[in-house]
């Protein structure tokens, strides 16, 4: 925070009707309520911690704004608590869990550089030294997922990395220690270097998913941003690889859960905790306009969410809306202008987008999972789709479900979608257009090599070039092998049967078997199996189609 920033704020949050306006009285409504429970997001477990610290550094960021002293002295109250009266499962900055040490500790660190000005010389002094003590306790603490201490095994590819290395990063620097702890912050800008580079493809997807990334990113980026105030770019280059904006724009829709294609062991939809809205601060100057467009539609004041709902909530996420929403620059509409369509050559991933328009928008995925790295959450995603369209998930992805039937959008061999997460495909073909139609053609790799096939490819078309708001999508699967198989074509749908989401019909047309899975909004999926004419389909979750033989080809 720089006295610029703050005066940009404070005569934003003046003007009737603004994004600023919105999300400070949404920030400044939890905060007024003085009750940390507010923030806690599952009321039921026993991580009290968590919300104090979230609530302490928007009480803070209030006090940055308005100079009320009692936000001040609240921040203090939750911090001082923290230690003194602290949640049963012990969640603190200096000792326990690594990524419950990084959440409250960064609690800490942005409530101190925001708020200890208005703290007594001895309060400063009691949130320096926990600050101090959580520092000198990182320097000892050791996980496999990162991969440092002569750990083998590990490429800093897990979220883990961005959490807490990210986390002590903003700490160290919040307390202006980069120069007594240059060494331990030369290794911490390294490591954050090496996850930055290992971890995300050019268009920053990861193999752990587009919520994991959401969920790390609230901590990489800020730890970007840290070093960048104190006119360290040693991050920059790493970071600026990453076209992370994009990415959120082509594969995030505009429905009311924020739905998001499904990669990784992601769950149901993307977590408000402030991705979107750091965001805003990587996005290159003549790109800016088009992001915030979508980002008003997704997040902010055309997404016709009510406040409480809006500017990334969730983990104090909407200190970021307003740090980083442009203070005078126009949403422009991206399309036509951005492209709709997004390749991840480096690990393997393809994402389609008909337009950004509302919560009708069709977006549409299919991996190649061309990389592994280990000690990181993973699946084997090789041919896996996924279809976001109308306000439902019509195709998802199994989460966490490493099992060799994890419910894959896929193609299964033998009952089977995969052996080892750690397998990978590759693709051969990767045509795509500015308009979000493409044509890709992914190859099984050592996936369903390990699976017991030959050879097998799945080319995949996508195209949006008729009617507005449809789409075709084609599937054909090339298999080779010199044994019989049980082949399955199968989907998962993303919104589960029986749950107000996807149900499932089948039939006949011109003499082809077919099916239609019906989503909300009258919305549909309607296929045709052009082969195999006697393939078996089963109507349920996962929607299948199976044949056997030792050849085939599923179309």
């Amino acid at each position: 925070m720089t006295d610029r920033k703050l005066k940009q704020i404070r005569v934003a949050i003046q003007i009737d009707g603004s994004t600023q306006q919105a999300a400070f009285l949404a920030m400044k409504a939890r905060v007024d309520r003085n009750d940390w429970r507010v923030y806690d997001d599952q009321p039921t477990d026993t991580n009290w911690n968590y919300a104090r610290a979230y609530m302490a550094r928007e009480a803070a960021m209030l006090y940055q704004i308005t100079g009320n002293p009692w936000y001040a002295r609240v921040a203090y109250q939750l911090l001082h608590a923290i230690s003194a009266d602290p949640d049963p499962d012990g969640r603190l900055p200096d000792r326990g869990y690594g990524l419950a040490r990084a959440t409250v500790g960064m609690g800490f660190a942005l409530a101190y550089d925001w708020a200890a000005s208005g703290w007594t010389p001895q309060q400063r002094d009691e949130i320096k030294r926990k600050i101090f003590k959580a520092l000198d306790a990182w320097t000892t603490y050791n996980h496999p997922n990162l991969g440092s201490s002569g750990m083998v095994g590990s490429d800093y590819a897990s979220n883990w990395v961005a959490v807490c290395r990210g986390a002590e990063l903003v700490m160290l620097l919040a307390v202006g220690e980069e120069g007594n702890r240059a060494t331990r912050y030369t290794q911490l800008k390294s490591w954050l270097k090496a996850h930055l580079t290992n971890a995300y493809g050019s268009s920053g997807w990861t193999q752990e998913g587009l919520g994991y990334l959401s969920y790390a990113g609230q901590f990489l980026l800020p730890a970007v941003y840290a070093a960048q105030s104190i006119g360290d770019p040693d991050l920059d280059e790493a970071f600026n690889r990453r076209s992370f904006w994009q990415l959120a724009m082509v594969s995030g829709s505009f429905t009311p859960r924020r739905l998001f294609l499904m990669s990784g062991v992601d769950g149901s939809s993307i977590g408000d905790q402030g991705w979107v809205s750091l965001l805003l601060n990587a996005v290159p100057a003549s790109q800016r306009p088009y992001f915030q467009y979508f980002y008003d539609l997704q997040m902010g004041l055309q997404s016709r969410l009510p406040p409480t709902q809006s500017f990334d909530p969730d983990h104090a996420g909407t200190v970021w809306a307003l740090i980083y929403y442009p203070m005078q620059s126009v949403a422009l509409d991206p399309n036509g202008v951005i492209d709709r369509s997004l390749s991840d050559l480096q690990k393997g991933a393809f994402f389609f987008r008909n337009r950004w328009q509302d919560q009708d928008d069709v977006l549409v995925s299919i991996m190649a999972d061309t990389h592994h790295h280990d000690k990181a959450w993973d699946q084997s995603e090789a041919l896996q789709l996924g279809l976001v369209a109308y306000n439902t998930r019509f195709i998802g992805g199994p989460g966490k479900n490493g099992t060799r039937q994890a419910p894959m959008s896929t193609l299964l061999v033998d009952g089977n979608t995969q052996v080892d997460g750690s397998d990978t495909g590759t693709f051969r073909v990767a045509e795509l257009h500015p308009n979000g139609s493409g044509y890709v053609i992914v190859e099984g790799g050592s996936k369903y090599a390990q699976l017991g096939l030959q050879r097998i490819q799945r080319h995949f078309l996508v195209d949006f070039s008729g009617n507005a708001g449809t789409a075709i999508f084609s599937t054909l699967d090339r298999i080779q092998d010199d044994t019989v198989h049980t082949y399955t074509w199968q989907l998962n749908l993303g919104d589960p049967l029986g749950n107000g989401g996807v149900s499932v019909a089948t039939g006949s047309e011109s003499n082809l078997p077919s099916f239609t899975l019906f989503g909300k909004q009258g919305s549909y999926l309607k296929g045709w199996v052009l082969t195999p004419e006697a393939g078996t389909i089963v109507a349920a979750d996962p929607f299948q189609i199976t044949t056997t033989g030792r050849n085939a080809t599923p179309w």
